[in-house]
């Protein structure tokens, strides 16, 4: 491999392992990302659990959820392998990158669906039906 090559290689690498590295702000992402849309901590109507799966690097369980208007979603981050998102597709709410022992609460006040993902791991898809 040319030596430019390498350097190429290892500046994606630092670029990458740079984008990921802190635990501060964030929980993992950062301090370039402030939760929006919902809460750190407390507790929700329903919940889903964030965890490990050796298939997709993690799921949201269970989905779909189904709440009613103005029931809360409480997402519990117990993946201790790797930090997740829970990113609303349409942007009305975003955790940011969060680790292990995180909990985040969102109100929904309309019907509708409302697809989720992890920005973090494309696999990872959630959706939640408010009636």
């Amino acid at each position: 491999m040319n030596v430019w090559k390498m350097g190429l290689v290892a500046a994606g690498s630092a670029l990458v392992l740079a984008a990921c590295g802190s635990t501060t702000g964030g929980g993992g992402g950062g301090s370039s990302c402030n939760p929006t849309g919902g809460t750190i901590g407390g507790s929700g109507t329903t919940v889903v659990k964030v965890v490990s799966d050796p298939n997709t690097v993690g799921k949201f369980d269970p989905t779909p959820v189904s709440v009613t208007a103005g029931q809360s979603v409480e997402w519990d981050f117990s993946d201790s392998s790797a930090p997740h998102t829970v990113t609303a597709d349409d942007g009305s709410f975003d955790s940011c990158s969060q680790n292990s022992g995180t909990k985040f609460v969102v109100t929904f006040s309309k019907a509708g669906d409302v697809k989720y993902h992890c920005t973090l791991h494309s696999q990872m898809l959630g959706d939640v039906k408010v009636s």
